[in-house]
């Protein structure tokens, strides 16, 4: 069974509950026994992170999983009909999130996305200025030819201004 370090891990002994008379969980030399008819528990878990709820015994649970929650697990279910016995090998690593993020937020990373990131805005920046200075004419149905006749008809007038004003002062 996978679990992830830092979550809970839940393992379930599945026993049909009937004609159960003792559930006992070991790993290596970690031993919690319950027998159902004395309503006596024994355990010798050191950990404060691994429960065995009296009134579901078949759950086996490790809160805050780490490395050394790792290994193998037996369940043993003593029932009329004998004794059964359901095996898990635990193996805890870093949560798939956990790596992910990681990933984006190591200096092997930063440094390649912030220059990708850098190259793009220039080259932004330079189309746009480059767009800019060949912006379309506002009017579109106007040519340049148009335009420049404009223009002389803007220097004729200021030249026939210039006549009259000169009539005027006689000059």
């Amino acid at each position: 069974m996978l679990g992830y370090r830092g979550y809970s891990v839940t393992l379930v002994c599945n026993n049909s509950g009937a004609n159960t008379t003792q559930i006992s969980w070991t790993k290596g030399k970690y031993l919690f026994a319950y027998s159902i008819p004395l309503n006596k528990t024994y355990s010798n878990f050191s950990s404060d992170r691994v429960k065995i709820d009296i009134s579901s015994p078949s759950q086996l649970i490790i809160i805050n999983a780490q490395d050394d929650d790792e290994g193998l697990y037996s369940c043993n279910v003593a029932h009329s009909e004998g004794l059964s016995t359901i095996n898990w090998n635990l193996t805890v690593s870093e949560s798939p999130a956990k790596e992910v993020r990681s990933l984006w937020y190591s200096p092997k990373m930063v440094i390649p996305v912030t220059g990708v990131l850098l190259c793009c805005i220039i080259a932004a920046l330079c189309l746009c200025r480059k767009l800019r200075r060949k912006t379309p004419n506002p009017n579109p149905a106007q040519s340049p030819n148009m335009q420049n006749s404009e223009e002389q008809i803007g220097a004729e007038r200021n030249s026939q201004y210039m006549e009259r004003l000169n009539s005027i002062y006689n000059t």
